[in-house]
């Protein structure tokens, strides 16, 4: 029984040694388009704005932890409005989300920094939709009113992306580029006139800051 309760011990302390916590901010740019059944003719979104948001992050084993996010994200899609034309007046329509991923992180020290791997599914809840196009010459855009037989507030997927981080005293800063595909449809098929599919396609490129707690797991 005490070698039993020993051994327990130890496991519990050789993990603890490698215990650390991360809280921080994150801002980046996502890019992003809508996958459409039928196919429409559509062109990427690069967002208006900026995303910003909250970082938490957890390892309790050197080279695997948990990080998990909290932010604001704008994703949609562009399209010509008359397909005669090529594309000289294009429709816009941007969805504003609040989104959280859950990812499995795997990391490997590189000396400097570390260089790690996310993947993982994330959930978003929509909170504003705009569209307009440019017919003027630059966009106009209007708030669209988000009708719930029409509309999917909740949108969820997989993300997946590699990034490198560097550790000082007094913090952590970090860099990461992303892939996503989203599962939910951002329109309901089953009212008139919607597509059958409309899910979203996206990538991102964001930095950010951690300061750290617990043990230094180098």
């Amino acid at each position: 029984m005490i070698k039993k309760s020993l051994t327990v011990l130890l496991t519990i302390f050789a993990l603890s040694a490698y215990s650390q916590t991360y809280v921080g901010v994150k801002g980046g740019y996502t890019m992003s388009d809508i996958a459409f059944s039928p196919v429409q003719n559509t062109r990427m979104l690069f967002a208006d704005g900026f995303d910003y948001g909250l970082v938490f992050k957890y390892f309790n084993l050197k080279y695997f932890g948990f990080q998990s996010e909290l932010y604001m994200v704008n994703r949609g899609y562009r399209k010509p409005i008359d397909l005669a034309e090529l594309g000289d007046t294009l429709y816009k329509r941007v969805n504003t989300y609040i989104e959280l991923p859950i990812f499995m992180q795997v990391r490997f020290n590189l000396k400097l920094y570390m260089i790690h791997f996310n993947a993982g599914p994330y959930i978003a809840y929509l909170v504003q939709a705009r569209e307009g196009d440019n017919s003027s010459g630059e966009y106009q855009m209007s708030n669209i009113t988000i009708n719930p037989l029409r509309d999917n507030r909740i949108d969820y997927g997989l993300i997946g992306g590699i990034g490198l981080s560097r550790d000082f005293k007094w913090g952590t800063f970090f860099a990461e580029g992303r892939v996503g595909y989203g599962y939910g449809d951002m329109q309901k098929h089953t009212y008139t006139g919607m597509p059958k599919q409309s899910k979203a396609v996206f990538q991102s490129v964001n930095v950010g800051y951690l300061y750290h707690f617990g043990n230094n797991v180098k």
